[in-house]
């Protein structure tokens, strides 16, 4: 007998014991010398009732399957039906409404004995114990066949290991301070929870004003919350983590791991195209991720809140891919079983930029993070310096007065907005071979010591902005040059000027200046209005002024 006819004589069983129960509940209320009894047999057959429906419900949900005990189940039903149906003769021999009405409540009698009632009840536990065997048996062997699929899903889907949030790359990786960026965690977070804000959260932000260490503390605390779906941390230069490759192919991983229900979708992706993660990224997004999100069950309400974190889009190589991503990002709304949130953070490039523009301001909103209030950056920036010199006072036994307020607010002044400034400033200091007020004064006295040690900041930024492979020796040239004309007098001059005081000032057209200015919003800030002053911040201008990467 297959599983489906199996099913079929379980559920006649399990109307029977129904009626059974109902039997016994009449005699309970109207036989009072037997109630003890009556009372023990019906839930004897309640417990029958509930593993037959454990075991009509497996059969049911596995019906495709080859379940190794159902072609045993046959007998034991067949048993356990003829059993039940000689009960339900001993206590309702007239066949119900007939012979109680002739009889009345009153007259019915209980026409069991104790030792018959006795032999019933176990006979009951002799077929709940079979069937709950074969339950487990058939149970288990579901189990083993679905972690072996798994295996097999998660082989043959490839991702970016050291991409995700806590991998062991990353190990050493801060987050937000306790006590700083509380405003803009805070909007965040409730961003994320809220089922009506937009489904893309853009967070942007100059080199160094500390978007990773943002990306990294959103995604504690949505782990925390359990609604940390998947996340991606790039890193240009680092295998699979400086590219797209594998970026979707990653995500969806995560969302495996997470949300097993996608793994039918996603292995369905995989055996129609086994070469899927190796297609295009409007491929890869639509099988292995859209389509099997939208294969999911939407009867849970409401949708479980997914938190997908995307940091540093900027350090992904190939600018069009950047765009795509981009493009296709929106089309997570259309999944309704969850509500799917994507918190992404990058450097105000103009590829970004353009994509975000492309897909309009109704489905993402967006923040500067070199924007906020300035008192506010000085605050966590000086609850930051507080905390490392606390430490280094600590580690280094050097006296609770140093370095004393003065210092920590001329730290303050030429770090903000960039966090990176401060944290430089403090790896400088607590180098353990040195010692750390000497390593300070050093770093106040001498300008060249603290602009080498933003070199691994901005030097790969400006290599890449000013050396164009695809420009010939003239056009280098004059590439440095622009460069020279305009980044070289916005960080001279005392007072920040607009496009439009810029143009007139140095006599080149403004649509010029704007081109080549759009190139450098990682390290400037560019404001969209040409009227509006250019700016960099206080550590940018130390570092272009003493490097002048245009001398070169």
């Amino acid at each position: 007998m297959d599983g489906l006819s199996s099913a079929a004589s379980v559920i006649a069983v399990i109307q029977l014991t129904g009626s059974l129960v109902k039997l016994c509940g009449g005699y309970i209320q109207e036989v009072r010398n037997a109630r003890e009894e009556i009372l023990i047999l019906q839930r004897a057959v309640t417990g029958l009732q509930d593993t037959l429906q454990d075991l009509q419900n497996n059969l049911q949900e596995n019906k495709a399957k080859d379940l190794p005990t159902s072609s045993r189940l046959p007998s034991d039903i067949t048993a356990c039906l003829s059993d039940l149906q000689a009960l339900e003769a001993r206590l309702n021999p007239g066949k119900g409404k007939s012979l109680m009405s002739k009889m009345g409540l009153r007259a019915l009698k209980w026409p069991l004995k104790r030792a018959e009632v006795e032999g019933l009840i176990k006979s009951l536990e002799r077929y709940k114990s079979s069937f709950l065997l074969s339950l487990q048996v058939d149970q288990t062997m579901v189990n083993n066949t679905e972690r072996i699929n798994q295996h097999v899903d998660l082989g043959k889907l490839e991702g970016a290991i050291d991409a995700g949030f806590e991998s062991f790359s990353d190990r050493d990786e801060v987050e937000c301070l306790l006590g700083t960026r509380t405003e803009l965690l805070r909007e965040i977070i409730e961003w994320a929870l809220s089922p009506s804000s937009k489904s893309i959260f853009w967070l942007r932000g100059m080199a160094g004003t500390g978007k990773s260490t943002v990306s990294r503390t959103v995604a504690r605390s949505a782990k925390n919350r359990n609604h940390l779906g998947a996340s991606f941390f790039f890193k240009r230069g680092e295998a699979d983590r400086g590219n797209a490759k594998k970026f979707f192919p990653t995500l969806t991983r995560q969302l495996i791991l997470w949300k097993p229900e996608l793994r039918p979708g996603v292995q369905k992706a995989l055996d129609n195209d086994p070469d899927i993660a190796s297609k295009s990224l409007r491929e890869q997004f639509e099988r292995l991720l859209l389509e099997p999100l939208l294969g999911l069950d939407q009867r849970d309400q409401p949708p479980q809140n997914t938190v997908i974190v995307i940091d540093a889009m900027d350090e992904c190589e190939h600018d069009q891919d950047v765009r795509n991503i981009i493009r296709l990002l929106p089309r997570l709304q259309e999944v309704k079983s969850l509500c799917l949130r994507v918190f992404l953070t990058s450097r105000p490039e103009l590829p970004i930029s353009l994509g975000f523009s492309e897909i309009g301001n109704q489905v993402y909103q967006d923040l500067a993070l070199h924007e906020i209030a300035k008192e506010v950056t000085e605050h966590d920036i000086q609850l930051f310096l507080r905390h490392r010199f606390t430490k280094i006072q600590l580690d280094r036994r050097v006296p609770q007065d140093w370095p004393g307020d003065g210092i920590i607010q001329e730290l303050v002044k030429v770090s903000v907005p960039l966090f990176i400034s401060a944290a430089t400033v403090c790896r400088y200091i607590e180098n353990p071979k040195w010692e750390p007020k000497s390593r300070l004064a050093e770093l106040l006295k001498d300008q060249a010591k603290y602009v080498s040690k933003m070199d691994k900041t901005y030097l790969p930024i400006l290599t890449r902005l000013l050396d164009d492979q695809e420009s010939d020796e003239r056009e280098q040239r004059q590439l440095l040059q622009e460069f020279q004309d305009t980044v070289g007098v916005i960080i001279l001059l005392a007072v920040p000027l607009s496009i439009n005081t810029l143009s007139s000032f140095l006599g080149i057209e403004v649509d010029q200046i704007s081109n080549r200015l759009d190139s450098f919003r990682s390290v400037l800030s560019i404001p969209s209005d040409e009227k509006q002053p250019n700016y960099a911040a206080s550590s940018t201008e130390r570092y272009l002024h003493s490097s002048r990467p245009w001398s070169a």
